[in-house]
């Protein structure tokens, strides 16, 4: 009786193992954008990730061009209950509208259960672009920040004997003048003010000065000190010899060695990197740090989970969680030129550490890393008409057309206007 129980158990054994061996993996949709700009990128991980997980299928989706197009892409889906499993490409801003919508579901619970997250390597600081209102709301990817530029061809023209760059704005701007004063025929300094989103390298500004352009409720936070002596630095740059051209004229400039110093997103190394190679010699500092306390708002994206069946919840956990690992982060940064945030893969030969003792550039945003926060979304649904509002007083100072002290006061009457009624 014993013996026939026995193998009664085997066989029920046998049968299950043999359900399991023939159960459907797993399909997991995972959404994404830039498809031009990361399309093999994401072919890499998704093939990866599942020869180490043959239990889960990755389907990629590619339908939006950007972060903006994508919001839009996951609204939609959201009435009309089509939203991927995971959605990656997502803008750190845009988490913040999506958890205020339900949309997107906080991963705190899968972070605290998971006892192999401390050895995936994110750094501590760069969770901090996808806090919002206390949760972790997605996984940061990559990162981008405002760092500083420099033609050391022509920096050299006017400070031959020159070793250590500035570290402060006063610096900057002293060698600004030196360039200046012996070469009329290149701009000193340009800082990319003009079409970035949400009016990024403002609130850099505010940041580093130990400020900030909206609270986490939602009121204005740039009328105070730091955000004056971001206007200050702005009216700075006119005086200093910027002239007020668009982004593409300023970046295509620096490239073509008309421009000494370019304050502008670390995003455009790669490119930057590139155009230099011919013409000058290219160096990059971090965006100074203009108060103990500054920080530095994040560009970049990350991923968020957007399923609600929870045995998918767990198999899109462990592909976001491989998708931030130093495996995809090398991936990623040999294949984007993007920051990564994973100090694992930053520091190990194994992955990026050799990569970065050669390529000294991209370590000014890499080092800038413990300085990020998320920026705050503007309030409302003029978020659009509020950084253009803002845009437009910032060039009146950057023109010289008015001090910052008499548009502070204009900017916060118009921004005003825009913010939503009670």
């Amino acid at each position: 009786m014993h013996k026939m129980v026995t193998i009664a158990s085997a066989l029920v054994m046998a049968a299950g193992i043999a359900s399991a061996a023939s159960a459907e993996p797993i399909t997991l949709r995972v959404g994404y954008a830039f498809a031009y700009r990361d399309g093999a990128y994401r072919e890499l991980v998704a093939d990866e990730f599942m020869r180490r997980h043959p239990d889960i299928k990755i389907k990629l989706e590619s339908n939006a061009i950007d972060c903006p197009a994508l919001l839009q892409q996951i609204l939609r889906s959201a009435i009309t209950n089509d939203l991927p499993d995971v959605t990656a490409s997502t803008c750190y801003p845009d988490m913040q509208l999506l958890a205020d919508r339900g949309i997107i579901k906080p991963i705190d619970e899968f972070i605290e259960n998971d006892k192999t997250w401390k050895e995936v390597g994110v750094a501590d600081a760069a969770l901090n672009t996808v806090k919002w209102h206390g949760k972790t709301v997605g996984l940061p990817e990559a990162i981008s920040m405002v760092i500083v530029y420099y033609n050391m061809s022509l920096i050299k023209q006017a400070k031959p004997e020159i070793n250590d760059l500035p570290k402060n704005w006063d610096e900057i701007f002293s060698l600004a003048g030196d360039v200046r004063a012996i070469n009329k025929d290149v701009m000193p300094i340009f800082f990319e003010y003009y079409p970035d989103n949400y009016n990024w390298s403002f609130n850099a500004l505010n940041y580093s000065f130990g400020g900030n352009v909206f609270d986490e409720n939602g009121k204005i936070a740039f009328d105070g000190d730091a955000g004056m002596h971001a206007l200050g630095v702005l009216q700075r740059l006119g005086k200093g010899g910027m002239v007020d051209i668009t982004s593409v004229q300023g970046t295509q400039a620096f490239q073509a060695g008309k421009i000494a110093i370019c304050v502008s997103s670390s995003s455009y190394l790669r490119s930057f990197s590139v155009a230099a190679e011919s013409k000058f010699d290219l160096r990059t500092t971090p965006f100074p740090q203009s108060a103990p306390n500054g920080k530095l708002p994040s560009g970049g994206f990350g991923l968020v989970m957007t399923t609600k069946d929870p045995a998918k919840q767990q198999a899109a956990w462990e592909f976001m969680k491989f998708a931030v690992g130093p495996e995809a982060q090398t991936l990623l940064v040999k294949n984007t030129g993007f920051t990564p945030i994973n100090t694992k893969a930053t520091g190990s030969p194994e992955y990026l550490g050799d990569f970065y003792k050669t390529k000294p550039n991209y370590l000014a945003a890499v080092n800038s890393i413990p300085r990020v926060k998320p920026q705050n979304i503007y309030p409302g649904e003029n978020g659009a008409k509020i950084t253009t509002i803002i845009r437009d007083h910032l060039q009146s100072v950057v023109t010289l057309k008015r001090t910052p002290s008499e548009e502070m006061p204009d900017m916060v009457r118009d921004v005003t206007a825009l913010l939503p009624k009670k």
